[in-house]
């Protein structure tokens, strides 16, 4: 079962355009994928999580609209902002001309 850092996945999701977003929660650190400054969605994750496993990973994979694979390579950094947003621009959540 693979798991996931949970500070290095934070970190490298701020480096694809997520930005931190207001606290909903003392327990959770929420962060919004803006895109020409449109907020496209959000995901979120646990102060007191050292690893992510399984389950957040679903989580936070169906959050970010990816499968496992992509959502892997989105945390791990081999998917890069263009490709993600290229993801995001397939399945509606994007126009054509953003």
């Amino acid at each position: 079962m693979p798991t996931l850092d949970a500070k290095q996945t934070y970190k490298n999701l701020k480096k694809k355009g997520f930005e931190d977003a207001p606290s909903r929660s003392d327990d959770h650190k929420y962060l919004e994928f803006r895109h020409k400054g449109k907020v496209v969605l959000y995901t979120k994750i646990s102060h007191g999580e050292k690893e992510l496993g399984d389950f957040l990973i679903g989580q936070m994979k169906r959050q970010c609209k990816l499968d496992k694979s992509d959502f892997m390579d989105l945390a791990n950094c081999p998917l890069s902002l263009d490709e993600y947003t290229i993801r995001l621009r397939e399945q509606g959540l994007l126009d054509d001309n953003d």
